[in-house]
């Protein structure tokens, strides 16, 4: 018995190759003690629960609205533009519409005082007659009460001189616009006159004639020579 005993001792190969197993399991317990972070550090936090508890820029609400202080000012504003924008449009439709009116008149008035006038330079004396109604019928004012006078002068002298007359050229254009609404027009006339002492006589003369409204159109109402 000693002697086995003995033998064991002496021989420790046994012993190393055989460990014992309480060591081996204190062992592998101790690793896996080490290698696996306790949870509640910082070595066992998923890299999802550290990034959610960073702070973070958007956090999902919306921007803080405008105050009512300034959606009234905005109001306010944009009903100033639109009364701007109505009263503008306004403006500029008065506008145009007088531009038409008085581009309507002159050309009225024009058209009236060369008619006038052309009837003033009858052809001859068997034209008088037609002359002397047209003078009548476009003359208002003080030309309309020596229209009369005028026109029967003008017949004794064309059959006395044998008159003919040849309107050679005619021009009219607005000199300007009156305050009562009449307006004054110059028209430059050439003519050829023939009677029993010459013939074709070529004169050039300029009238201001004063057209001025009178039965829905223009007259004359004063018709002078301008000799400047």
């Amino acid at each position: 018995m000693e002697g086995d005993a003995g033998t064991r001792q002496l021989n420790p190969t046994d012993a190393e190759e055989t460990p014992d197993k309480s060591v081996a399991v204190s062992e592998g317990t101790t690793d896996d003690t080490i290698e696996s972070p306790v949870e509640g550090t910082p070595e066992a936090q998923t890299p999802s629960d550290t990034d959610s508890s960073e702070p973070n820029g958007d956090d999902g609400r919306r921007p803080p609205r405008l105050g009512r202080g300034w959606l009234a000012a905005i109001c306010a504003v944009l009903l100033v533009l639109a009364a701007g924008a109505g009263v503008g449009g306004y403006l500029a439709l008065r506008s145009h519409q007088e531009s038409t009116q008085l581009a309507a008149n002159e050309a009225a008035a024009l058209t009236a005082a060369r008619d006038c006038v052309a009837a003033t330079h009858a052809p001859d004396a068997a034209a008088m007659t037609a002359s002397q109604a047209k003078i009548l019928e476009c003359s208002t004012g003080d030309f309309g009460v020596q229209a009369g006078l005028y026109g029967g002068l003008l017949v004794d002298a064309y059959r006395a001189a044998n008159v003919q007359v040849q309107v050679s050229d005619m021009r009219a254009a607005v000199e300007k616009h009156n305050d009562d609404g009449s307006i004054d027009v110059l028209v430059a006339v050439r003519v050829k006159v023939t009677n029993s002492e010459a013939a074709d006589q070529e004169q050039g003369y300029r009238l201001r004639v004063q057209m001025a409204p009178a039965d829905g159109t223009y007259k004359v109402a004063r018709l002078d020579q301008v000799t400047s």
